[in-house]
Protein backbone atom coordinates (compact mmCIF):
# COMPACT_ATOMS: atom_id res chain seq x y z
CA UNK A 1 0.00 0.00 0.00
CA UNK A 2 1.38 3.75 -0.71
CA UNK A 3 1.19 6.15 0.60
CA UNK A 4 -0.33 9.24 -2.07
CA UNK A 5 0.38 12.58 -1.72
CA UNK A 6 -2.42 15.02 -0.26
CA UNK A 7 -3.66 18.00 -1.43
CA UNK A 8 -6.00 20.49 -0.25
CA UNK A 9 -6.30 22.86 2.18
CA UNK A 10 -6.85 21.81 6.11
CA UNK A 11 -9.90 22.38 7.75
CA UNK A 12 -7.57 25.66 10.18
CA UNK A 13 -6.94 26.65 6.74
CA UNK A 14 -10.12 27.33 5.79
CA UNK A 15 -11.11 28.94 8.99
CA UNK A 16 -8.64 31.51 9.05
CA UNK A 17 -9.34 32.33 5.29
CA UNK A 18 -13.12 32.95 6.43
CA UNK A 19 -11.79 34.90 9.75
CA UNK A 20 -9.44 37.45 7.67
CA UNK A 21 -12.40 37.96 4.88
CA UNK A 22 -14.67 38.77 7.48
CA UNK A 23 -12.56 41.17 9.40
CA UNK A 24 -11.85 42.99 6.21
CA UNK A 25 -14.77 43.07 5.12
CA UNK A 26 -16.32 45.01 8.64
CA UNK A 27 -14.80 48.94 7.35
CA UNK A 28 -17.00 48.01 4.00
CA UNK A 29 -20.14 47.08 5.09
CA UNK A 30 -19.86 50.16 7.16
CA UNK A 31 -19.52 52.33 4.09
CA UNK A 32 -22.85 50.81 2.76
CA UNK A 33 -24.70 52.20 5.58
CA UNK A 34 -23.52 55.14 5.16
CA UNK A 35 -23.77 55.87 1.46
CA UNK A 36 -27.66 54.96 2.16
CA UNK A 37 -27.94 57.71 4.74
CA UNK A 38 -26.03 60.07 2.36
CA UNK A 39 -28.64 58.94 -0.14
CA UNK A 40 -31.22 60.02 1.63
CA UNK A 41 -30.20 63.27 2.61
CA UNK A 42 -29.50 63.85 -1.40
CA UNK A 43 -33.40 62.60 -2.33
CA UNK A 44 -34.27 65.58 0.33
CA UNK A 45 -32.14 68.33 -1.03
CA UNK A 46 -33.30 67.64 -4.50
CA UNK A 47 -36.89 67.51 -3.82
CA UNK A 48 -36.34 70.69 -1.28
CA UNK A 49 -34.54 72.28 -4.89
CA UNK A 50 -37.61 71.30 -6.70
CA UNK A 51 -40.30 72.73 -4.80
CA UNK A 52 -38.21 75.91 -4.45
CA UNK A 53 -37.63 75.82 -8.10
CA UNK A 54 -41.50 74.96 -8.99
CA UNK A 55 -42.58 78.01 -6.89
CA UNK A 56 -40.09 80.62 -7.90
CA UNK A 57 -41.56 79.99 -11.81
CA UNK A 58 -44.99 79.98 -11.00
CA UNK A 59 -44.35 83.47 -9.17
CA UNK A 60 -42.78 84.39 -12.58
CA UNK A 61 -45.42 83.07 -14.64
CA UNK A 62 -47.47 85.13 -11.87
CA UNK A 63 -46.01 88.69 -13.20
CA UNK A 64 -45.50 87.81 -16.61
CA UNK A 65 -49.20 86.87 -16.78
CA UNK A 66 -51.36 89.37 -14.67
CA UNK A 67 -47.94 91.87 -13.67
CA UNK A 68 -46.06 93.67 -11.16
CA UNK A 69 -48.60 94.09 -8.34
CA UNK A 70 -50.01 90.34 -8.32
CA UNK A 71 -46.59 89.54 -6.45
CA UNK A 72 -47.52 90.93 -3.23
CA UNK A 73 -44.43 91.91 -0.50
CA UNK A 74 -44.92 90.06 2.64
CA UNK A 75 -44.51 86.37 4.06
CA UNK A 76 -46.30 83.69 3.10
CA UNK A 77 -46.30 79.99 4.44
CA UNK A 78 -47.50 77.27 1.55
CA UNK A 79 -49.16 74.01 2.81
CA UNK A 80 -47.74 71.56 1.17
CA UNK A 81 -50.06 67.83 1.15
CA UNK A 82 -49.55 64.62 -0.20
CA UNK A 83 -46.11 63.26 -0.48
CA UNK A 84 -44.34 66.39 0.19
CA UNK A 85 -46.26 67.00 3.86
CA UNK A 86 -42.89 66.70 5.84
CA UNK A 87 -41.23 69.56 3.75
CA UNK A 88 -43.06 73.79 4.46
CA UNK A 89 -42.21 76.31 2.31
CA UNK A 90 -41.69 80.27 2.47
CA UNK A 91 -42.06 82.76 -0.33
CA UNK A 92 -41.05 85.90 1.85
CA UNK A 93 -41.12 89.07 -1.12
CA UNK A 94 -39.76 92.74 0.34
CA UNK A 95 -38.67 95.66 -1.66
CA UNK A 96 -35.02 95.79 -1.32
CA UNK A 97 -33.21 99.00 -0.18
CA UNK A 98 -32.23 101.36 -2.43
CA UNK A 99 -28.71 100.89 -4.62
CA UNK A 100 -29.15 96.92 -4.06
CA UNK A 101 -29.03 96.43 -7.94
CA UNK A 102 -32.31 98.00 -8.76
CA UNK A 103 -32.23 100.14 -11.95
CA UNK A 104 -32.39 103.61 -11.52
CA UNK A 105 -36.18 104.33 -12.40
CA UNK A 106 -37.26 101.11 -11.72
CA UNK A 107 -39.46 99.30 -9.16
CA UNK A 108 -37.70 95.71 -7.57
CA UNK A 109 -38.94 93.42 -5.58
CA UNK A 110 -36.99 90.40 -3.83
CA UNK A 111 -38.18 87.15 -3.96
CA UNK A 112 -36.57 84.22 -1.66
CA UNK A 113 -38.53 81.10 -1.48
CA UNK A 114 -37.29 78.89 1.26
CA UNK A 115 -37.98 74.90 2.00
CA UNK A 116 -37.22 73.51 5.07
CA UNK A 117 -37.72 69.72 6.10
CA UNK A 118 -37.11 68.60 9.64
CA UNK A 119 -36.60 72.13 10.81
CA UNK A 120 -33.38 72.71 8.34
CA UNK A 121 -33.40 74.80 5.57
CA UNK A 122 -32.69 72.47 2.75
CA UNK A 123 -33.56 74.94 -0.31
CA UNK A 124 -33.70 78.07 -0.92
CA UNK A 125 -34.30 80.17 -4.69
CA UNK A 126 -33.64 84.17 -4.73
CA UNK A 127 -35.03 86.12 -7.44
CA UNK A 128 -35.31 90.00 -8.42
CA UNK A 129 -38.33 91.12 -10.06
CA UNK A 130 -38.39 94.38 -11.72
CA UNK A 131 -40.85 96.35 -13.06
CA UNK A 132 -39.57 99.58 -15.65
Amino acid sequence: MTIREQRGFTLLELVMVIMLVALASIPILGQFSQASGTLLTDEIIQTAAQLAQERAEGLLADRRNTGYAAVPTGTVNDVLGGAWSSYSRTVTVTSPPGGSGCAAGATCKEVVVSVDHSGRTRAEVTLMLVSY
